[in-house]
């Protein structure tokens, strides 16, 4: 009894392990750009409080990293979504409001160190990318590229304290991490290594 009680319990166990977990990277042809891409399996969402519109409103950034082989040649970038939940009528009248459009310097705190993003000045379906990916719940937040090296992933995955800066002009937002997947940047970044 006692080996079949054993045989049944690493079955179940090793059926387990077989199942892929939500931060898994995620690789798929663009049938439209006909690039192969990778994607993380889970983005870094971050989320700034507005209280002076109502209880509970946030301003979110999303980030996802993405690789990008066209024939060979591998790209690696951010794909960015700012949205919010507000009503954008309310926008109109917020000097801090436009988080629907990329601001003009955007700034990754890891840590001690604070990483500058290089906006690309070519839509997503340049960059290899058709489908909107990890966009955000809700919203139609259109997707912004981002030049990214694998060394300066890697050290947002492994960074302690995350936080993000959004500067337009003179308006400068603090962003927090909201829904923290550093565990799926960083399993993305292993998989590129196969």
């Amino acid at each position: 009894m006692k080996n079949v009680l054993l045989t049944c319990t690493l079955t179940v166990l090793s059926a387990c392990t077989a199942i892929p977990s939500a931060d898994a990277p995620q690789s798929y042809l663009d049938q439209s750009t006909a690039a192969t891409v990778t994607i993380v399996g889970g983005p870094l969402v971050f989320a700034r409080e507005r209280p002076n519109f109502a209880v509970h409103m946030r301003d979110y950034i999303t980030l996802a990293a993405a690789a990008v082989n066209r024939g060979g040649k591998i790209d690696h970038i951010i794909i960015a979504y700012f949205w919010t939940t507000f009503d954008p009528h309310g926008q109109e009248r917020d000097p801090a409001a436009g988080v629907n459009r990329a601001p003009e310097d955007l700034v990754v705190i890891a840590d001690d160190r604070q990483i500058h993003l290089v906006r690309q000045e070519r839509s997503a379906h340049e960059a290899g990318i058709e489908e909107h990916v990890h966009a955000p719940p809700v919203g139609d937040a259109e997707p912004t590229i981002y030049r990214a090296d694998l060394a300066t992933l890697r050290f947002i995955a492994a960074a302690r304290h995350l936080a993000m800066q959004a500067r337009t002009g003179n308006v400068e937002l603090e962003y927090a991490i909201w829904d923290d997947r550093r565990a799926a940047l960083a399993q993305w970044i292993e998989e590129l290594k196969h």
